[in-house]
């Protein structure tokens, strides 16, 4: 499909690739990695054809229709679900031809012969495209993203960016291109719309290049992994995780192979010095250099980029009721978001709010920080509490006027010092003289890490987080998970991220339906309903009423508490257990990679011919006690494994007796 041979593009003095080859065929699901400004979107435009390579061959094989996902689309008057089938071309042509050859046939000018062939051919075309079931195709894809039924009719120039960006999602989807180049396609989308998405992209037909920084989108949905490396393009079979264990180890062989060859280069090199100046070493001196000349140096990799760590500070001691919401009530308009609900948020509670944009999740943050007042009802807060809030306007906000040092300043109490200031910056990636830099010249990602720094300067004790991770690369998106995951303090948070959602919190509140509740089980399972297929797809609208089904042996009411109960009694029986799972899934990890590193340096002839035996008998002893650990832990790993299958198998029978 995509032969690219030994390739060199340039911007100015920029080496983006160099000497790089790729294969790439079709029904192939590829995530493209590579650090910001390494040269992928640049391959993306090398594939569209709207930029060139500076030497070597760039070739599309066969006659291959490429999809590219556009930013936004214009302000249109036509209804979203029209914009969405001018996605395929073809489809748009035929309709087009044929209802202009049905106007000539009935005015009578044209020989009625000709244009029935040619509308025989038309339908034959329309049958194996399936033209007839165009609209409701097109219609499960922004129902898959988001969109509401009543919203199909509707002029695309009724919504807002993001909403079009999505239309333009549908649009790509629904083309039936053989190769999809689609660059950061969940910016915009909600949880639940990136997880119809996963599905979505997993089950199509075609070929799709992915640019991601969500790991977890990544891992889900490819299963070949190009990473740009060196100026090279190289191919790892697998998801994300499988390429970083793959490159880890390719890069440790490159290192010991240079290693290996930068001793015997200084053999050589010793004996050419010390007997170049005798007569009868002369000849053998001539053919070292020669063999020298011939070596191909083993270029190393370049060095693993140090992995960020974002460091919170505890959070100040408060009430253990931080938060009663006492009969909230709120709408726009027609569009009620809840009516009258009671909730409670307690101490080190680390709350993810699910449902669909729309549904009014940041209009409760916003009623919580009393920055929207309700239509009724109350927010209490406990003593000491203090509410930070996070979101978009955050970054809005910052004077870009202000040094980084200044910005933080300006959010910490009077006492706090330079070198504590220092301190909680540092936690957030900002050291040494990048604390002078202007805020008017910081990226979206610094940006981001300059607002939560200012979040935790303030002595906040409770976090409300609206898509925290927006802005931030792989890396600090991962540090800020690992940072959240270990946080003492009280937080609610709302994302598209599903690892972090998964990752960092404990119970989830689903905001839809005109009210707000609590959600008894895990996200797995929440996100499994919302997707679930009926057709093609599901709303995820209708996917907030799951398991409110009728039985005929149980009214609505009982049938909701009793799923609940066995929910969430599967979710107490294997809570332990899959906690365990975790951490020995880490550990066997890290024993499988010491074993390997033994098993390299155990392979090395060098070792067994070295007369002391003392590093040999060392590294025999590892290797046992090694594997003796990895054995032990893969049995346990299987045990609990067996234990939550049998847990989860009861629970879906249990289940199924209900319907």
């Amino acid at each position: 499909m995509l032969n690219i041979e030994k390739i060199d593009k340039y911007f100015g003095q920029n080496c983006l690739f160099k000497d790089a080859s790729l294969l790439i065929h079709p029904n192939e699901k590829i995530g493209f990695v590579g650090p910001n400004g390494s040269g992928k979107t640049t391959l993306f435009r090398l594939i569209e054809g709207t930029q060139e390579v500076d030497s070597g061959k760039f070739e599309i094989v066969g006659n291959i229709r490429i999809g590219v996902l556009r930013q936004e689309l214009e302000e249109s008057d036509r209804n979203i679900l029209f914009e969405t089938i001018e996605g395929d071309p073809e489809l748009t042509q035929l309709r087009l031809e044929q209802n202009e050859l049905q106007k000539t046939l009935e005015d009578g000018t044209t020989p009625p012969q000709a244009i029935t062939n040619r509308m025989g051919e038309i339908d034959h075309r329309l049958e194996e495209i399936d033209a007839f079931k165009a609209e409701s195709r097109a219609g499960s894809i922004l129902l898959g993203l988001g969109f509401k039924k009543e919203d199909l009719d509707k002029p695309l120039s009724d919504f807002s960016g993001g909403w079009r960006m999505r239309v333009a999602l549908a649009r790509l989807l629904f083309s039936r291109a053989d190769l999809l180049l689609l660059d950061e396609p969940t910016n915009h989308l909600d949880l639940e719309s990136v997880a119809w998405l996963e599905k979505h992209l997993a089950n199509m037909a075609g070929t799709i290049l992915l640019i991601s920084h969500d790991r977890g989108f990544l891992n889900r949905v490819s299963k070949i992994t190009i990473a740009l490396e060196n100026h090279a393009l190289v191919r790892y079979v697998g998801s994300f995780d499988s390429y970083e264990k793959q490159r880890d180890e390719r890069r440790r062989l490159l290192i010991k192979s240079a290693e290996k060859q930068d001793q015997e280069i200084e053999q050589i090199e010793k004996f050419i010095n010390r007997f170049r100046a005798q007569a009868n070493k002369a000849k053998q001196v001539q053919s070292r250099i020669k063999h020298l000349e011939k070596i191909v140096r083993v270029e190393r990799p370049d060095r693993d980029p140090v992995a960020p760590v974002i460091r919170l500070p505890d959070p100040p001691p408060c009430a253990y009721e931080v938060l009663n919401l006492r009969g909230i009530s709120k709408q726009f308009g027609d569009n009620v978001l809840f009516k009258k609900q009671s909730l409670t948020l307690e101490k080190g509670k680390k709350i993810g709010l699910l449902g669909p944009n729309g549904a009014g999740k940041s209009s409760l943050l916003k009623i919580i920080t009393a920055s929207l007042t309700p239509d009724e009802g109350s927010v209490i807060v406990g003593d000491r509490v203090k509410i930070a809030h996070f979101a978009q306007h955050t970054l809005e906000s910052l004077n870009p006027e202000h040094t980084i040092m200044e910005s933080a300043d300006e959010s910490a109490p009077a006492k706090c010092n330079e070198r504590q200031l220092r301190t909680i910056l540092g936690g957030f990636l900002f050291s040494g003289e990048t604390v002078f830099k202007s805020v008017s010249v910081l990226s979206g990602g610094e940006k981001a890490r300059l607002a939560l720094a200012r979040m935790f300067l303030s002595g906040a004790n409770v976090l409300l987080l609206d898509e925290p991770t927006n802005h931030l690369d792989m890396g600090a998106r991962a540090a800020l998970q690992k940072a959240l995951e270990s946080y003492s303090g009280t937080l609610i948070i709302i994302t598209h991220d599903r690892d972090l959602m998964e990752g960092v919190c404990d119970n989830f509140w689903i905001v839809g339906n005109e009210k707000v509740t609590i959600w008894e089980s895990d996200l797995k399972n929440y996100l499994e309903q919302v997707t679930q297929v009926e057709g093609e797809t599901k709303t995820a609208n209708q996917a907030n009423k799951a398991g409110e089904k009728t039985s005929p042996k149980m009214g609505n009411k009982e049938l909701r508490k009793e799923t609940a109960r066995i929910r969430q009694t599967l979710s107490q029986a294997t809570q332990k257990a899959k906690k365990r799972t975790k951490i020995l899934e880490k550990e066997i990890q890290n024993l499988e990679a010491s074993l390997k590193e033994v098993e390299i340096k155990l392979a090395d002839p060098e070792i067994h011919n070295n007369p002391d035996k003392t590093e040999l008998k060392d590294l025999v002893t590892q290797s046992g006690r090694l594997n003796s650990s990895l054995i032990e832990n893969m049995a346990e790993w299987e045990d609990l494994s067996f234990e939550i299958e049998e847990h989860e198998e009861k629970a879906k029978t249990a289940l199924a007796e209900l319907k």
